[in-house]
């Protein structure tokens, strides 16, 4: 596999799990912005989708899935040191399933399979959108890091399932869009053609936090230049489906 994605997922579990290891109960039940959901429910909802991705590593993807389309799930322990620990131990075992799998080893997943290391990429984001979550619950500003560039590149490669699971036609083909982002650091990201006539420029944090769900377009600083670029604002999702909570 790949060891700068692998290193750089264990960093993303690390620094969620840096953040909510010393909180105290009363912030572990505090109403985070998934309605519903504390921020235990949200840690919790890592280590169930860590334990279906450990299924799905190991070949048993027939179990992950319920009938309904959602992977079983179970109550959330009432001690916040017991839903870490879980999450600890269940992310701890995918990712050594991964780093034993060829890069390119098919993963079965949701809408299909996908190369491990996409599937490695898709954990990597959900760790981090839910960490945002985290962060706003616990009133504490998360620091964006050159790793969002997982995301961003993971962004713009679901644009044609976003499309078609949303039943929305593009308005024009999507090779017609290029992203001109800014990293965390303050280096130009490029993806799609260079001389695509439409482009999306901005800061690549507000476009994963917008392809995450997680900010509203409106909200970010993000140009769209083109009615292809204006309709990828309003659907743009880094991951598979609405089944995953991500």
């Amino acid at each position: 596999m790949d060891d700068v994605l692998l290193a750089d997922l264990a960093a993303e579990h690390q620094v969620l799990d840096d953040l909510v290891a010393p909180l105290p109960m009363e912030v572990w039940a505090r109403p985070s912005p998934s309605p519903g959901w504390t921020l235990a429910h949200q840690i919790h909802h890592l280590d169930v989708s860590e334990g279906a991705a450990l299924l799905a590593l190991t070949g048993h993807s027939d179990q992950v899935f319920a009938p309904t389309g959602r992977w079983p799930d179970r109550p959330v322990p009432d001690d916040p040191a017991e839903v870490l620990g879980n999450w600890r131990s269940s992310r701890t075992a995918s990712l050594e399933v991964m780093v034993s799998l060829d890069a390119r080893a098919p993963i079965i997943w949701g809408d299909g399979p996908m190369t491990c290391r996409s599937f490695a990429t898709a954990r990597l984001m959900e760790t981090w959108a839910h960490g945002l979550d985290c962060f706003t619950t616990a009133g504490v500003e998360p620091v964006d890091t050159d790793r969002l560039r997982h995301v961003a590149h993971l962004g713009f490669r679901a644009l044609p399932y976003a499309f078609r699971s949303q039943g929305v036609t593009p308005p024009a083909p999507l090779s017609e869009l290029r992203l001109e982002l800014t990293s965390p650091s303050g280096e130009a990201w490029t993806y799609g053609d260079p001389k695509a006539p439409q482009s999306i420029t901005g800061s690549a944090a507000h476009w994963c936090r917008v392809a995450t769900r997680r900010m509203n377009s409106a909200d970010s600083d993000l140009k769209a230049h083109g009615p292809l670029a204006q309709s990828v604002m309003t659907v743009a999702r880094a991951y598979l489906s609405d089944s995953s909570s991500a």
